[in-house]
């Protein structure tokens, strides 16, 4: 046993060595790639992000598509539908061009009369009648109640 320890010893010192000089080595390229690496959780950050929003958006995606199957699958129902209605009753467009619409002011044949203002007819009226004539209209009809 005396032989492996003396061997052994010598192997463990250059192995421990080896291993305190690949550390610092390892340090100084880890300290040198750090910006490389912070860039790369930023980019794969940003890059994750749509994903991210996805995740979140899950139950209204889920529920915007199943109303957007649904409407899709009704609306092709009802165009198939009607198209065989159309065809059992022989109903078919006219060739005929349609005729323009009439404009709903060409169809009343009376000119529209302005809406009444009720302040314009208050100011309208006080430009003719003095302040004081209202006064005394009003004092003669507190007498006649008196």
């Amino acid at each position: 046993m005396g032989w492996v320890s003396i061997v052994k010893y010598p192997l463990l010192l250059v192995l421990g060595f080896t291993i305190q000089l690949l550390s610092y080595l390892l340090s100084t390229l880890l300290f040198l790639a750090s910006p490389v690496i912070y860039i790369g959780h930023v980019v794969l950050y940003l890059a994750l992000l749509p994903l991210r929003i996805l995740v979140k958006l899950e139950a209204f995606i889920y529920f915007m598509t199943g109303a957007v199957l649904v409407g899709a699958t009704i609306g092709m129902i009802l165009h198939f539908t009607g198209s065989t209605i159309s065809q059992v009753l022989q109903i078919e467009e006219s060739d005929e061009p349609r005729r323009p619409r009439v404009k709903q002011e060409l169809l009343d044949s009376e000119p529209q009369k302005p809406s009444f203002d009720y302040l314009e007819a208050q100011t309208e009226d006080r430009k003719f009648l003095p302040y004081s004539t209202t006064i005394l209209e009003e004092e003669e009809n507190s007498h006649e109640s008196g």
